[in-house]
């Protein structure tokens, strides 16, 4: 098995909220980097977690403390602080959940800002924190705020959409290379519309858009430049009663960046095909990279065949193919290993 790269481990543990000590206590736990001063606070922040336990008496080479921990002639690792690793399942879903509760706690956070302006401030007009913008006028508003985008643009891509989504690429790939920087959160059932990949995805992705991918998102959001801020509290308020919110700078529109800025850490890459070659070996051509960002987003199989184009057989043998050249035994090992090797 191939040792694990201790930086990528390192980046991983802190993603799940592991605190810096104990991330880089644990990771001289399990591979060959140099082991620091084991301060007592990173200790016991791995023992509460169960990520590590200590050493039962009369054994180790008693260093607790004194950050050692070198391999002996036979190739084991001496204990590092008086600690030694445990099988991490029921930590790595204790970590996984604090972080969900985070999330949904960034959820609600926004959900009672916009509650307490809703319940503070007169109807919306002039000057106000936010106003209502219905019907038409919100694809002429979306359009002059992005037209005036000069340094950033963040958003929350899912459907239902509203506007001319093609027209709306050509522009952003022109901002692109204008210089705007877009950071782009997209659903499964984004990439799983028909053509909706190809045709508007990958071309902005092409020309610099940062792209992550999550199974769902609350609402529809767009942040531009931190002056203006789109938001529909729900997605059916965009769809069914056509309405969005216009947010100005205030302390609802710094949640809604906090908002997106929590998703955006939890949600998968998505890489430009840069056309160089992976560090495991040869990049899988087009159609397979886009089987793999279908699948990191949860897509079904019976939709990436529709959207390919291809029957079944063809797709689980483009899987098998993957999964052979990234050395992967399971569709999870290879959304890992395709993250990995920059593949998507």
């Amino acid at each position: 098995m191939q040792e694990p790269c201790p930086d990528t481990l390192a980046t991983h543990l802190s993603a799940l909220g592991v605190d810096g000590g104990a991330v880089d206590l644990y990771v001289a736990l399990l591979t060959d980097r140099p082991a620091p001063p084991v301060s007592p606070g990173a200790r016991r922040a791995l023992l509460a977690l169960g990520l590590a336990a200590e050493v039962p008496a009369g054994e180790g080479d008693g260093d607790e403390g004194q950050g050692g921990g070198e391999r002996g002639g036979g190739g084991a690792r001496d204990p590092v602080g008086g600690l030694v690793p445990v099988p991490p399942a029921s930590a790595l879903e204790l970590l996984s959940r604090r972080e969900t509760l985070r999330l949904e706690e960034a959820r609600l956070a926004v959900a009672r800002a916009y509650e307490r302006y809703r319940r503070r401030t007169p109807s919306a007009v002039g000057g106000s924190v936010a106003e209502e913008v219905t019907g038409g006028d919100i694809e002429r508003v979306l359009g002059e705020a992005l037209g005036g985008a000069r340094r950033e643009v963040l958003r929350f891509d899912s459907p239902p959409y509203f506007w001319d989504t093609e027209r709306g690429a050509k522009e952003e790939v022109g901002q692109l290379r204008r210089g705007v920087r877009y950071r782009v959160v997209y659903t499964r059932e984004s990439l799983a519309r028909p053509g909706y990949l190809t045709e508007n995805v990958q071309p902005c992705v092409d020309a610099g858009e940062e792209a992550r991918v999550v199974s769902g998102l609350p609402v529809k959001l767009m942040v531009v430049d931190d002056r203006v801020g789109f938001v529909s509290m729900s997605i059916a308020d965009v769809d069914v009663s056509r309405s969005m919110l216009v947010v100005r700078p205030s302390a609802l529109l710094a949640a809604l960046r906090a908002l997106f800025e929590a998703y955006w850490d939890r949600a998968l890459p998505v890489h430009p095909d840069s056309g160089a070659a992976a560090p495991g070996g040869a990049r899988p051509g087009p159609a397979e990279r886009r089987i793999l960002a279908m699948l990191v987003a949860g897509v079904p199989d019976s939709q990436i065949i529709r959207e390919l184009g291809v029957s079944r057989r063809t797709f689980f043998r483009r899987m098998e193919l993957l999964m052979a050249q990234a050395g992967a035994g399971s569709r999870f090992q290879l959304a890992l290993q395709a993250q990995r090797r920059g593949w998507l």
